[in-house]
């Protein structure tokens, strides 16, 4: 008790010492950091910051300076690196303590498997850790605690990220085209180009007429041939050109940006440029990263490990369908994959990469409407037919989920970010340096 109570009291004195005697205080701090004496000799410690119930020994502060400055991994004057990692290590003990105040808990079982995938990771055994920590002058204790904590702030994070914010269409469109001219590198299009001339210094009532014409012939154009097309084309004063094959690089950036939303046969939304308005059609495009998908419909019948003799069942249902019973009335009373049995059995149009291996070799080899003979899996047995397969481009779906995925990511780390703020701004911080 007297050793704490001199240590706050040492702490007082130093809140309230002269700025030179400050100044003075950060030289011997960092000319201690930096010497090469090693922790152990450090002959008193004092607090460096209080925060809420909890302190940030002076002790820790030097000794985590002193391995990054020994790393050679900044480029900081050493107060600008003392500052920084109390600054840490503050933020770190808030964040520890809002862990345990919402009742994330982790135990020694938990703790220890994390030690032993970081000796994993180093290609040792926890012995053998122990000792290569000790050769690099850690304490295995403390080392053991800070990965303690550690958890603590990465299972904090998770929690807290687990709060997904839904994403608009919009935010992924927007991305995509921001990105444009990277995704569609090499790519080439097909192009049909239709033109509402609508020159540069028109007035702004001759601009707005002009686009709503502009609009107005994209309507029409969805529900017409092309034949008529051409004649309402060129009754508006409009003109279609078929650009034939055009490479990305020799596009401008706001067609660009259009067709990396666009799909073959789509038509566009109506653009502007210095000429006027287009409405491009995307006849064909090749080139670039591609997705490829090979997919197939397929329909099962599930007879799960659970029943007595599964293999037999599944066989007597395999040749009561063989017989002409039919396969969707037995898939809804006999299937355990109740899911698809409802409809039959029906999985609908499916890459079958989403499949475990048993069943997606059977998709993949299956002669079209012909049914399997009964098939393992660790989910039981499984009668299959696949009634359809077909090629099928998932290049701009695959843009989407990127894209999802990155919009996602950012958002969950701003938003992290701000809700830390948040807990700084409630937490008392004492910084005693």
């Amino acid at each position: 008790m007297m050793i704490t109570k001199q240590i706050l009291i040492k702490g007082d004195v130093v809140a309230k010492t002269s700025r030179l005697a400050l100044t003075l205080a950060f030289l011997l701090i960092a000319l201690f950091v930096f010497s090469s004496a090693p922790a152990r000799d450090i002959p008193l410690d004092k607090i460096a910051a209080v925060v809420n119930n909890d302190v940030v020994m002076l002790s820790e502060v030097l000794q985590t300076a002193r391995k990054i400055k020994e790393s050679g991994s900044t480029q900081l004057s050493d107060r600008e690196l003392i500052k920084k990692v109390l600054e840490k290590m503050v933020l770190e003990k808030i964040q520890v303590q809002k862990a345990k105040e919402i009742g994330i808990k982790i135990d020694n079982v938990a703790l220890n498997e994390a030690m032993r995938r970081i000796a994993n990771q180093n290609k040792l055994n926890l012995e053998q850790f122990r000792v290569a920590l000790k050769g690099e002058g850690l304490n295995y204790r403390d080392f053991r605690e800070s990965i303690r904590e550690k958890l603590y702030i990465d299972t904090l994070k998770k929690r807290q990220q687990g709060r997904k914010k839904k994403i608009s269409e919009n935010e992924i469109d927007s991305l995509i085209q921001a990105e444009s001219l990277t995704l569609n590198k090499d790519v080439q299009y097909h192009l049909v180009d239709i033109l509402f001339p609508a020159p540069n210094g028109i007035s702004v009532k001759q601009f707005n007429l002009r686009f709503k014409q502009a609009q107005n012939l994209r309507k029409k154009l969805f529900s017409k041939s092309d034949k008529l097309s051409q004649v309402i084309i060129a009754k508006v004063g409009a003109s279609k050109e078929d650009l034939g094959w055009k490479s990305s690089q020799s596009l401008s950036p706001v067609f660009l940006r259009t067709l990396s939303l666009m799909g073959e046969g789509e038509l566009s939304n109506v653009i502007r440029d210095a000429r006027g308005f287009h409405i491009l059609k995307l006849i064909e495009q090749r080139g670039g990263k591609r997705k490829i998908v090979q997919q197939a419909q397929v329909r099962h019948i599930l007879v799960s490990n659970k029943i007595p003799n599964a293999k037999l069942k599944a066989t007597q249902i395999r040749n009561k369908i063989l017989a002409g019973a039919s396969f969707a009335k037995l898939a809804r009373t006999n299937s355990a994959d109740k899911g698809s049995a409802a409809n039959g059995g029906d999985l609908g149009m499916t890459d079958p990469a989403a499949f475990v291996p048993p069943f997606a070799n059977a998709v993949r080899t299956l002669p079209l409407n012909t049914l399997s003979q009964p098939i393992k899996t660790r989910f039981g047995w499984h009668l299959i037919e696949v009634l359809e397969r077909k090629t099928t481009d998932q290049t701009r779906e695959a843009l989407k989920l990127q894209a999802q995925s990155l919009i996602s990511e950012k958002n969950q780390s701003e938003e992290y970010k701000n809700w830390l703020q948040g807990l700084m701004d409630e937490a008392f911080i004492e910084y005693r340096l």
